[in-house]
């Protein structure tokens, strides 16, 4: 009965790491300005951070802003920080004016391989809407979509307009290979992970049984 124990729990143990190293990615950390803050002074650029390294390939990763009538504010795809690649920039080439900003991103995991999106809002000069709250939260994967204490119906910002989802990045790299490659190698490296933790339980298992 100890050893049926001993192995369900290593077998669950293994599963789990095998999932997480499947599943892992270049996810959105935290910002500069940082995700639904709302800044008083316009900044000259956006830093974000992401959860891993990206992969530097052409059109693989980006950080471009958009503004609430969804025209691009931010000057290209940004740059990729060489010391730390989990650092994208993007500057802005004209002073942003008071309002809702939109920040869509996508990168491509160095580590293996898996490529995700998403976006996030902040707002310069203006409390954001409840509207715009809500929205932003959705564009943003955020389970709790309800709007902060405070908030208002109208508020200072411009009513939101419609705000299309993050989108592929232009040209090759970005097109799901990558995040399907990266799958089959987490997948098989998961596998590897799940056999060694079993074997090396049952050895010592048995070892501290002939003890």
């Amino acid at each position: 009965m100890t050893r049926r124990i001993f192995v369900g729990t290593a077998l669950v143990v293994a599963i789990a790491l095998g999932q997480a190293l499947v599943f892992a990615h270049a996810g959105y950390d935290h910002s500069v300005p940082d995700r639904d803050e709302v800044v008083q002074a316009a900044p000259d650029h956006i830093d974000v951070y992401f959860t891993q390294e990206v992969f530097k390939q052409a059109g693989a990763n980006y950080v471009r802003v958009f503004d609430e009538a969804d025209v691009q504010v931010s000057d290209g795809d940004g740059v990729v920080d060489d010391d730390d690649r989990t650092h994208i920039s993007t500057a802005f080439p004209s002073t942003l004016t008071p309002g809702r900003y939109i920040v869509r991103w996508a990168t491509l995991s160095d580590e293996d391989g898996d490529d995700d999106s998403g976006a996030f809002c902040f707002y310069v000069a203006v409390e954001p809407t409840v509207a715009q709250q809500v929205e932003c939260a959705e564009l943003a994967g955020e389970e709790d979509a309800s709007p902060t204490p405070g908030a208002t119906a109208t508020g200072g910002a411009t009513q939101a307009s419609p705000v299309a989802t993050a989108t592929p990045a232009d040209g090759g790299g970005n097109d799901g290979g990558g995040g399907l490659n990266g799958a089959l190698i987490g997948g098989v490296i998961g596998g590897v992970a799940a056999v060694a933790v079993v074997g090396a339980g049952l050895v010592l298992w048995q070892r501290r049984s002939k003890a």
